[in-house]
């Protein structure tokens, strides 16, 4: 007998033993199916597509660009991984990297593919952002910052948004003062 019909011939036997167990009697109420196992409910669902998710991650980029340029800094920090430990800065100190800042303003490339690893997901976005100091200069920077997000099950919601995992961000020219 070849391995598709012994796994047939097994099936049919389960349900002709369970068969028996079944009531004909119609004032029984009829059997349910099991409820869901909590660690299986509140698994995260994946988003539509990976392209959508991308588009998340580029957002966070974008919010924290926006909290730069509003001055809202605990903000702004919030979005780096660990609370703004990834950051590689205390709080005092990413504050006062932009103490001499007027504005910024930031433009973003297409993510990256979204990878996988140990519950994770990863993707890099591309980024060009424009500084424009108190002192009249300019100052253009190019890199990529790479986003992570959990998605193991009973990672809490912090840990499942995509937050600033790293930042590859290099001075690309700077300019004498603005006219």
């Amino acid at each position: 007998m070849t391995r598709g019909c012994a796994a047939i011939v097994r099936l049919l036997g389960v349900a002709l033993a369970v068969l028996p167990l079944s009531s004909c009697e119609s004032d029984r109420e009829p059997a349910r199916a099991p409820e869901p196992s909590r660690t299986v409910a509140s698994a995260t669902p994946e988003p539509a597509s990976a392209e959508a998710d991308g588009g998340v991650a580029a957002g966070i980029v974008r919010a924290y660009y926006q909290a730069i340029q509003e001055r809202r800094y605990r903000d702004a920090y919030a979005l780096w991984a660990s609370g703004g430990v990834a950051s590689m800065k205390t709080f005092e100190e990413f504050r006062a990297g932009f103490a001499t800042t007027d504005s910024v303003a930031v433009s973003l490339g297409t993510p990256g593919p979204i990878e996988g690893a140990a519950g994770s997901r990863y993707v890099e976005v591309p980024a060009e952002i424009t500084a424009r100091h108190s002192d009249g200069t300019t100052q253009h920077f190019s890199g990529t910052y790479t986003l992570r997000r959990s998605v193991v099950d009973g990672a809490t919601a912090d840990q499942r948004a995509w937050r600033i995992y790293s930042a590859r961000i290099h001075p690309v020219k700077s300019s004498g003062r603005s006219q």
